[in-house]
């Protein structure tokens, strides 16, 4: 308890917070496409495409992949552009791709969901921006108790597992999309 304690009065708590939620709600929509991967292919099925276990597992596996690789990428915006510019742009790409795969709904095609999938590879590389964002304001002596709360938001991954399926049983797969851009949305206008 004596980091938290040592954070009263030290670095930017609203930088920090904004930074624990970015990272959160990027590794909720993230990991989507899995707790949703049933839905997706009864709805392709029914438009007359039958995914494959091979074309299921290329599905989920591109966000996991896209993420890592973008993390490099995106490290690299934030040495030369910063991290809040680096995380608006990546942030408006995963919106983007959120909102088509929402409107599109069940006429998406296969081929369509790689590159959504491909788009929220940038919600995973948000680790690249959310924890130089937070550790920038903190000194030295307090970079692993910050660090370890920016870091904290990978409890998204559990959330999305745990809502999205109720989600989409409510109101439909596509409605899961719709609720993370909404709250991807909102959580962009914390960081602008």
């Amino acid at each position: 308890m004596a980091g938290f304690k040592a954070l009263k009065g030290q670095g930017h708590w609203p930088t920090l917070l904004a930074a624990f939620l970015y990272f959160d709600f990027s590794f909720m929509v993230w990991t989507m496409l899995g707790p949703l991967s049933t839905e997706i292919s009864e709805a392709l099925a029914i438009g007359g495409f039958i995914m494959s276990a091979s074309q299921k597992a290329t599905l989920l596996s591109i966000p996991i992949l896209a993420g890592a690789l973008l993390r490099i990428v995106l490290g690299f915006g934030v040495d030369k552009f910063g991290a809040k510019k680096t995380a608006l742009v990546s942030q408006a790409i995963v919106i983007g791709v959120l909102f088509y795969a929402y409107f599109r709904g069940a006429g998406i095609t296969y081929n369509e969901l790689l590159v959504v999938a491909m788009g929220l590879g940038f919600a995973g590389a948000s680790f690249a921006v959310a924890l130089p964002q937070a550790g920038q304001w903190y000194p030295p002596k307090l970079q692993g108790v910050v660090l370890g709360i920016a870091g904290a938001g990978n409890i998204g991954v559990v959330i999305d597992f745990l809502f999205a399926p109720k989600i989409a049983e409510l109101w439909g797969w596509e409605s899961v999309f719709l609720v993370g851009a909404v709250l991807s949305t909102i959580i962009l206008s914390f960081r602008t």
